[in-house]
């Protein structure tokens, strides 16, 4: 693994946006580990540094704009449209009830290719949630890029709608990361990956 991956990892274990117990996620299956990456946008340089970590992904693909998930996926989606000076939509999670009425903020043009952007993936089905508003819009949408691949089944889901996951790193790589640097023993590594399974 690159050393800015390792170093990202490092930093994200040492201001709380991963961190280990019993919890319940979103989806309501109960996790050993818990992954928060909104803490970023309070850590300047951590943000930096997962904005670096996503243009190794992002500099490879062809897209005209970014489009970042409600609401996990705008402050990472903003420091991208900053660093790369791409422009940045993001659909909204109800359309507005006044106004334009839009579902998407920002401007794109019909036949554009969006790249969608968000913290990580689990099952995958926010994702194509904003997938489906984006090309609602008339935009076309060849792929995803996150942060973190829960490995969870997000990654086939998107392949099976023909779309493609990028992802920075895996839990499984984060956490083998985390055994090499003695933040996390083999046995608690091991587990986390039974609760993903269990």
């Amino acid at each position: 693994m690159p050393t800015a991956i390792v170093d990202l990892i490092l930093t994200l274990h040492d201001i709380g946006a991963v961190q280990f117990g019993r919890f319940r996620l979103h989806s309501g299956r109960e996790s050993r580990i818990y992954i928060d990456l909104r803490v970023l946008v309070s850590y300047p340089a951590a943000l930096r540094q997962a904005t670096a970590a996503y243009r190794t992904v992002l500099d490879d693909l062809p897209f005209d704009l970014l489009a970042a998930t409600p609401l996990a996926g705008l402050p990472i989606g903003t420091a991208l449209c900053l660093d790369m000076d791409r422009p940045l939509i993001y659909p909204r999670k109800t359309a507005k009830s006044y106004g334009t009425g839009k579902n998407i903020e920002g401007r794109w043009s019909i036949g554009q290719t969006a790249v969608v952007i968000d913290d990580l993936i689990t099952s995958g089905d926010s994702l194509l949630e904003t997938i489906a508003t984006i090309k609602a819009a008339g935009l076309k949408v060849h792929d995803a890029v996150v942060l973190i691949d829960r490995e969870q089944g997000g990654r086939e889901l998107l392949a099976e709608q023909g779309y493609r996951l990028q992802a920075v790193t895996t839990l499984r790589g984060m956490l083998d990361t985390l055994v090499e640097q003695a933040r996390l023993s083999p046995r608690q590594r091991d587990e986390v990956l039974a609760s993903l399974t269990g």
